[in-house]
Parts: C-alpha cells; structure tokens; sequence
C-alpha cells in the first residue's frame, strides 16, 4: 500500500481500485500456457496460433486483408486428423465474460460443416480435456 492510498483510507475515502487487466492480456496467457502445455504432452504435435486479433496499423491491416486474412478464424489450430476430422479449431476466450463474436460462430460452424472438430476454449483444464480427448 502506498503512502497516498493510505491517507485515502484514513480520510475515509474509498482505495481507488487497480484497473483490471484487458481481456486480451488475459487471454493471451492462456493461450501460451494451453500451446506450451500441448507442446510438452505431444512433442510431435503440430499446434500454431492464428494471430487474427493481433493489432496493427490500418495500413498492415489492408495488407493483410489482401494477403487473405478472413474474421473469424479460431485462435488454434492441431494439424492432425482424427476421428474422422480433418483437424482442430480452438477459439480461446478467457473466462466467462469471453463473448464469442458473430463471426467466429458463423466461421466455427462453416468449419464443422467442411469436417473439423471446433471448439471454445475458456479455461487452462477446458483445453486440456479438449486436446486429450481429441487426441485419445
């Protein structure tokens, strides 16, 4: 505790509360703890991220665009086929209040449909359970 919240309290006042962190922060430690976990269960698994949501410049962003970039995309991919999938799409959102937008549902089910196993990832056991069972 600071010296300046302290006199806050003592004035009664109310301690200014510390600005949660972005849910994007939060869900980019999840991930990275999901991929790094998946790479030491599975060694020989290939798993890579798809920086859809990665920010940048308008300009990048037209490049991108261009290049093939699509809204929507899942966070994840497993490039192995199992149980009669082609692979596996995993949209990561952190913690409850994650909302999966419009285009990522539409983009999820248009996936299913082509015959990939997709799923919405919100917690560290979530993804384990998605990647064991998926891998069993």
């Amino acid at each position: 505790m600071t010296r300046e919240e302290a006199l806050r309290i003592l004035n009664g006042e109310k301690p200014v509360e510390k600005p949660r962190r972005p849910a994007v922060q939060r869900e980019h430690h999840l991930q990275t703890a999901c991929v790094q976990w998946a790479r030491l269960q599975f060694p020989k698994l290939t798993i890579f991220a798809i920086p859809n949501g990665a920010w940048c410049g308008y300009k990048q962003g037209r490049k991108l665009v261009a290049e093939g970039l699509l809204k929507g995309v899942p966070d994840i991919f497993v490039a192995l086929a199992r149980k009669n999938y082609h692979g596996l799409f995993i949209e990561m959102k952190a913690g409850k209040k994650g909302v999966v937008r419009e285009e990522q549902t539409e983009m999820l089910t248009k996936l299913r449909q082509e015959g990939y196993c997709c799923a919405v990832c919100r917690t560290f056991e979530q993804f384990q359970q998605i990647i064991i069972e998926y891998m069993s």
